[in-house]
């Protein structure tokens, strides 16, 4: 364990045990918040040998697997291209040291990487991209030998000589099924292979760091024998276009700074529309290999996702229906029995989203009166779509009234020092000053005076219609709602919830939003935190699994769903929980409040 080189500090643990063997010791490390090569030590060894079930040999493992890494570590020093290859020539780095070697920079001590002032993430990226790159002949030789024959002859008949899966499995004697399920193993031992040994990397390095490179130049560094993994690479997308290392798989090779000068200085808003994406491509248009498919893949990696006409940064319910009330609705919109499976259907075809979707069918009046009140419940979320009347709803950009002739009216009002505010009677009083000055309903007054000034005076709702309490409230709404909930001791529905304590759906939402120990346990019900089922190492594990999702910056939830059902680690919470994406949703914001978003997909804001 003697004379671990500095840069094993940045080197993940799980990037080098990702045999299943390892699953117990990678668990044991991330409940000990021990993340790094270098962390591993004689001490941590001990204690891991205390743990129920391990024994010396499993000790004895690790021991050999860090031999393997450290001695596979120290070849790096012979890739005579890769050491001497500039940092500039791989990464998006800061003009202080961009002339730099990779040798260079392995050789650094702790003090002086410290004095680079480079970001964790970026240290970890450079170190696995120095000390994991490998030759081609390597990574085609590291392939192989995970390969059989059979193996081999599968990928050849089926990217060079097309033949179909149920030709392939009669040869062998074996059904399509089976088939398909050796052809899938295989591609995904190939893929893994490539990322893992940094394919991009070294093909860049070894065609002397050319912008772009043909696919004939790819063939000739293969050999012949090899060409089936070059019609891998072509079939799979994986070598499409040129990529850039920092961008996964969109460039390998482009004039780094002349693009990155580029794109950085794009400022682009929340939303865009499809005519403004293809705009994108004329911003690139010195790019020659970056046509409207590679402007798709840039803001897919910026986090936009298409629905419709528009392309969003984050897709929640909230977002949908406010791309939906500025961009489609610019007359107020009326939200009742009569208009609401209009007004869903509406949303769902412009939008390409499923709001609703599985509970459209045959509904009676109150079904379909129930229906539009949730929809109100999730307008009254969204700040920025006011009422103008009852049960009818804008945006407030598409709206015209005087803003400060409306601070002067609210100044006037305060001057009074009232306890609340009473839109009803205060319209009343005001009616014919506020109509000059575009506000025409006691609603579009109550929407009005709390989207401008309830920061400035700490206005609550109180459950009464349009009335408006300024600072602290007789009583706390969460509070009450919260000791209901615990009084009753269980997991309670949202209406029989309104009608005993008489609140409206606005004031049950506000009050579920600003708890911190509330949660949905189902589309229509609410709980505590503490009714949930949990043991301590499962709520580890699911702390873990969603912390895998951080760089991606969003979470599908019914794709989290079906990956925790199959996972045995997860047999408790799932018998013991009713598991829906509701409660999932509900519990991930919770846990990690930089998610929002509704019951299908979370996003990092």
């Amino acid at each position: 364990m003697q004379g671990i080189r500095f840069w094993c500090q940045y080197l993940k643990i799980e990037s080098y045990m990702k045999d299943k063997k390892y699953n117990k010791f990678l668990d044991f490390c991330y409940k000990n918040s021990v993340k790094y090569i270098s962390e591993i030590d004689e001490n941590l060894l001990r204690k891991y040998g205390n743990e129920d079930g391990v024994g010396p040999g499993r000790i004895q493992n690790i021991r050999l697997r860090l031999s393997e890494i450290f001695e596979d570590l120290e070849k790096q020093k012979y890739y005579e291209e890769l050491i001497t290859c500039k940092l500039k020539n791989l990464f998006y780095i800061s003009k202080d040291f961009r002339e730099l070697t990779i040798g260079d920079f392995l050789n650094f001590d702790e003090k002086e990487i410290k004095l680079l002032n480079i970001s964790v993430s970026l240290l970890e990226k450079i170190y696995d991209v120095a000390l994991n790159t490998k030759p081609i002949k390597e990574i085609i030789k590291r392939l192989e030998k995970r390969f059989t024959d059979d193996d081999i002859q599968l990928i050849i008949e089926r990217m060079e000589e097309n033949k179909t899966l149920e030709e392939i499995g009669l040869k062998r004697g074996i059904s399509r099924e089976r088939t398909r399920q050796i052809e899938i193993k295989a591609k995904k031992i190939i893929e893994n292979i490539f990322r893992m040994y940094h394919l991009n990397v070294s093909l860049r390095i070894e065609c002397e760091l050319k912008d772009e490179i043909s696919l004939q130049e790819v063939e000739k560094k293969f050999g012949k024998e090899k060409i089936y993994l070059v019609n891998f690479l072509k079939r799979n997308e994986i070598f499409s276009r040129p990529y850039y290392v920092e961008f996964l798989e969109l460039f390998l090779y482009d004039k780094r700074e002349s693009f990155f000068r580029i794109f950085y200085s794009l400022d682009l808003p929340e939303i865009l529309t499809e005519l403004e994406v293809e705009n994108l491509e004329k911003t690139f248009k010195k790019f020659k290999w970056i046509g409207i498919k590679e402007i798709y893949k840039i803001i897919n990696i910026l986090g936009y996702k298409k629905h419709g006409k528009y392309f969003l940064r984050t897709n929640g319910y909230r977002n949908i229906l406010e791309v939906f009330f500025i961009k489609e609705v610019d007359t107020p919109l009326r939200i009742d029995e009569y208009s609401i499976i209009e007004i869903i259907n509406n949303i769902n075809e412009e939008l390409d989203y499923t709001l609703y979707s599985e509970d459209l069918g045959e509904l009676n009046s109150e079904g379909l009166n129930n229906l539009a009140r949730r929809l109100e419940g999730l307008l009254s979320r969204i700040e920025g779509i006011i009422m103008t009347d009852s049960r009818t709803y804008i945006h407030i950009d598409k709206i015209k009234y005087d803003i400060s002739e409306f601070v002067k009216i609210k100044d006037e009002i305060i001057k009074l020092k009232p306890q609340y505010i009473d839109s009803i009677a205060i319209y009343k009083t005001l009616e014919i000053r506020l109509k000059e000055i575009g506000i025409y309903t006691d609603y579009m007054f109550y929407s009005l005076f709390k989207y401008n000034f309830s920061d400035e005076l700490n206005l609550n709702t109180n459950g009464n219609s349009r009335v408006l309490t300024i600072g602290k409230q007789v009583f706390n709404r969460v509070e009450e709602l919260e000791k209901f909930i615990k009084n009753n001791g269980k997991i309670l529905e949202k209406s029989f919830i309104q009608d005993k304590l008489g609140y409206s759906t606005i004031s049950l939402n506000n009050a579920i939003d600003n708890s911190k120990k509330i949660m949905s346990f189902d589309r229509s019900t609410i709980g505590l935190i503490d009714f949930i089922i949990i043991t301590k190492d499962e709520l580890n594990y699911f702390r873990k699994d969603i912390e895998k999702y951080s760089e991606e910056g969003y979470i599908s939830i019914p794709e989290f769903i079906s990956k925790i059902r199959l996972d045995k680690k997860y047999k408790k919470f799932i018998r013991k929980n009713k598991i829906n994406k509701y409660f999932i949703a509900s519990y991930i914001r919770y846990l990690f409040p930089e998610y929002k978003g509704g019951c299908n997909l979370l996003s990092k804001k």
